[in-house]
């Protein structure tokens, strides 16, 4: 009996550890899901936003989007797909104690319905609330429109990076993704990852990505070091949308990639406008002008 005792003491001091060490890792980004009580300062106005749509482990949120804005020392937080933590790790801790399987646990998904807020001044909580109609109804449409307004900000600034690249030094990178091999898997086209990645003048890192090859860019970020952050590695500290599968998202970053890579009807009329004409070409280099032919006229 007290070897079952201690056995449960261990698990359940683990589950705390999860909770307190929460940094995802994947193959190219490192972050943390954004906590108010993680945040590194609160003395300048500030918005971030995250959305991660990305399956890590069971123990990490699969679905969640997060808005933090900063104002006069206030703090304002707003989640949609807020599942309590602590409540999905106790959930998992019974189903591996019991050896069952529990399929997702991260339940609630971003439904554009916001459920949770919280608020605090020079971090005193103010306001909080995890209940979807209190939450949705009272701040639903300010969440919806400061998101949309603040991600159309960034698309536009990415947006003028392409048009102007030689400024920027934007780069772009397009890999094949491997085929399958295995014995009868089906030959089918290769397709090519984009990732694209430039710089603004303040020092401002803008990042996308179609990493599956479908055309539609999925992950999309900002960042600019300057200390802020909300915990070690806590990732890009403006914007942050990790395999976005939101169709309003997707409108606003869905064509940045693949825009970048083949060029954008913007990109075209500045060639076309400042294309030399061939005579100034010919008298430039002192060439010999050549009559059409009559089957070329």
């Amino acid at each position: 009996m007290r070897k079952r005792s201690r056995i449960f003491k261990v698990l359940v001091c683990m589950a705390f550890l999860s909770l307190v060490i929460t940094p995802l890792f994947s193959k190219d980004i490192e972050f943390q899901y954004i906590e108010l009580e993680q945040v590194s300062r609160y003395s300048e106005d500030r918005i971030a936003f995250q959305h991660i749509e990305k399956d890590f482990s069971a123990d990490f949120d699969n679905s969640i989007a997060t808005l933090l804005i900063i104002k006069d020392k206030k703090m304002y937080l707003i989640k949609d797909g807020y599942d309590n933590p602590k409540e999905v790790r106790t959930q998992k801790l019974l189903y591996d104690t019991e050896s069952r399987m529990g399929g997702d646990l991260w339940a609630n998904k971003i439904n554009m319905k916001p459920d949770y807020i919280r608020i605090t001044e020079r971090r005193v909580e103010l306001l909080k609330n995890f209940n979807e109609d209190f939450v949705s109804k009272n701040f639903g449409s300010f969440y919806t429109s400061i998101r949309d307004s603040f991600l159309q900000k960034h698309v536009n600034v990415f947006k003028q990076l392409m048009l102007n690249r030689k400024e920027s030094g934007l780069i772009v990178e397009r890999m094949p993704i491997p085929k399958p091999t295995y014995i009868g898997s089906e030959d089918v086209p290769v397709k090519y990852s984009i990732t694209v990645s430039g710089k603004t003048i303040d020092e401002k890192l803008y990042y996308a990505a179609d990493m599956d090859g479908d055309g539609i860019t999925e992950t999309f970020y900002v960042t600019i070091p300057d200390g802020f952050n909300w915990g070690y590695k806590s990732g890009p500290n403006i914007v942050f949308i990790y395999d976005n599968k939101q169709e309003d998202i997707k409108k606003m970053i869905g064509t940045l990639a693949k825009d970048a890579y083949y060029g954008t009807a913007d990109e075209e009329k500045v060639i076309l406008t400042t294309f030399p004409k061939d005579e100034d070409i010919i008298r430039e280099f002192n060439l010999e002008k050549v009559e059409a032919s009559v089957e070329n006229k």
